[in-house]
């Protein structure tokens, strides 16, 4: 069971969407602002948001019935 499992398909490709959505205003945005001799910058932390995303990509990539990861090979 997934920490996603709950949610419907549906739901799930509209989490990823909003997810990529806001990665890539963290990217593109602007990350300081100034006026009137005040000025305010902002932490561009992307981790947080790529690590959502992947585990949405492994839930949909799961009932899809692909393999989360690769086999282990025992030699």
């Amino acid at each position: 069971m997934g920490l996603y499992s709950h949610f419907t398909a549906d739901e799930l490709t509209a989490l990823r969407s909003r997810l990529m959505a806001s990665l890539h205003d963290r990217l593109t945005g602007p990350v300081a602002a100034t006026s009137n001799g005040r000025s305010i910058q902002y932490q561009n932390v992307t981790a947080d948001i790529r690590k959502e995303l992947a585990d949405v990509n492994t839930e949909i990539a799961r009932r899809n019935g692909q393999a989360a990861r690769r086999p282990i090979y025992m030699v």
